[in-house]
């Protein structure tokens, strides 16, 4: 990035004084009047004043720009913010550095905390890299990125093999869905689970939806013969990665 000049910083203070002085905060625009007679009293001022009328917010303006840069968001809606703006400037450039230098690209983002907001991400700028990934691991990009997600939130235990047998695993998978099921919902007691016609048997009666399934088909686990999609599927509900909702009475009407 450009480095922070002195004069930098003496703009940012006097816009802030400006704007604090009119009760506006630092959100208030000014106008290239008020910018010209900061020129003017800046040309005025020995390289001493230029200095200490700068300095102090060429730190502040620093420490702004690493923690944008570099900084952990305590809050969801942040970081999700934060992504979604930085995926979208790192797409444009690299499609400019692909249409410069043909160069290819392939960008996957996926959480790695149950907590965050953004949905995985996936980019490519020649279909080839995405049939590579569909081929050497016999099965979709978008599965595949899931199954990458399940890994990053959840750990080894999202892939690792279960030394339970098949029948036993599928056994597992769906009392864990019932029970998440359950406990989503407060308006009554919910004793099946349906995977056919789930929207018609579970939102429409109970209001209750489901997030983040984390398999191309949304089948019962009696209906899968993957090991691997089982532990997937077993993983995700563990970790909260996959869950069950209860809409909100107003959610619920307009459903």
């Amino acid at each position: 990035p450009r480095k922070i000049s002195l004069w930098n910083g003496f703009v940012s203070r006097e816009m802030k004084k400006y704007n604090e002085e009119r009760g506006r905060g630092d959100r208030d625009r000014v106008s290239s009047s008020f910018i010209k007679e900061l020129s003017r009293r800046w040309k005025q001022m020995s390289k001493e004043e230029q200095e200490e009328a700068g300095a102090e917010a060429v730190q502040e303006l620093g420490e702004r720009r690493e923690n944008r840069e570099e900084g952990i968001h305590n809050v969801p809606l942040h970081a999700y913010n934060d992504i979604q703006a930085t995926l979208s400037s790192i797409r444009r450039q690299i499609e400019n550095l692909n249409g410069r230098t043909g160069a290819e690209f392939l960008v996957i983002g996926v959480r790695s905390n149950p907590s965050q907001m953004n949905p995985p991400y996936v980019f490519y700028t020649s279909e080839r890299l995405k049939q590579f990934v569909e081929l050497i691991n016999n099965t979709s990009l978008s599965d595949f990125t899931l199954r990458l997600e399940g890994y990053c939130v959840a750990g080894v235990d999202s892939l690792k093999k279960s030394t339970d047998s098949l029948i036993d695993l599928k056994h597992r998978v769906a009392a864990i869905v019932l029970e998440k099921l359950q406990a989503a919902c407060t308006r009554a007691n919910i004793t099946k689970m349906f995977y056919v016609n789930f929207h018609e048997h579970i939102t429409m009666r109970y209001g209750v939806v489901l997030e983040r399934w984390p398999l191309p088909k949304f089948v019962a686990p009696g209906k899968l013969s993957s090991r691997q999609e089982l532990n997937i599927l077993l993983s995700a509900f563990e970790n909260d990665v996959a869950f069950f909702r209860q809409l909100t009475n107003p959610e619920w009407e307009e459903w």
